[in-house]
């Protein structure tokens, strides 16, 4: 079976953004702590071309979101952001996050 001109374009998206849910879901972390490492694990060598034009601007705010605060000590943007960054934020960028994974997924699998 030939994989679709989607499937190829959006693969690479797809296993990161996948990677990131499940590691979300299964980390016994804070919501704080399971997004900064969603998104450095997983997510963070994305670029905003590899993905969907409908969710580009969603990822590049999430970027901002979690890239607010400057480098502190021996912690990079992201964590420094994530240490000061609120439950309900860290929730709200959760949800995008797996928004986010469901497009690409969709668009992956032409759903």
């Amino acid at each position: 079976m030939e994989e679709s001109e989607d499937y190829m374009k959006y693969a690479y998206a797809n296993k990161k953004f996948t990677a990131a849910v499940a590691g979300m879901v299964t980390s016994p972390k804070t919501i704080q702590d399971r997004v900064g490492d969603a998104y450095i694990n997983h997510l963070m060598h994305l670029e905003t071309e590899e993905l969907p034009e409908e969710i580009r601007i969603k990822f590049s705010n999430m970027f901002q979101r979690l890239t607010i605060c400057e480098p502190i000590g021996n912690k990079g943007s992201v964590q420094a952001t994530i240490s000061q960054m609120s439950t309900d934020e860290a929730i709200e960028i959760a949800m995008d996050i797996v928004y986010m994974a469901d497009i690409v997924h969709s668009k992956c699998f032409n759903l």
